[in-house]
């Protein structure tokens, strides 16, 4: 089941980075353009996951993650997660 959700989340990642590499080369602001997790969950709950955390090394890393790091990046190192966790757990 991991391996299939690691396939899956590269695929995805895949599909939205070429869409959103075409749309950044063109030029036009669509939904592919510039996508991060905090366009995706909104500005309130992203402050308030970064806020619910107390240790300030962790909110830099949450805060790179959930504003700046490009959303097909995300799907592709997640994906990179699960096909390694199916590597090393065969019975799920």
């Amino acid at each position: 089941m991991t391996t299939r959700l690691g396939i899956y989340s590269l695929l995805i990642g895949l599909f939205v980075g070429i869409f959103s590499g075409i749309s950044q080369f063109m030029g036009s602001k669509n939904i592919w353009a510039n996508l991060t997790i905090s366009k995706i969950i909104g500005d309130d709950t992203s402050d308030t996951i970064i806020g619910f955390i107390p240790v300030l090394a962790i909110k830099n890393s949450l805060d790179y993650l959930i504003y700046s790091l490009p959303f097909f990046i995300f799907l592709i190192g997640l994906g990179i997660i699960f096909l390694l966790i199916s590597l090393f757990v065969k019975n799920h």
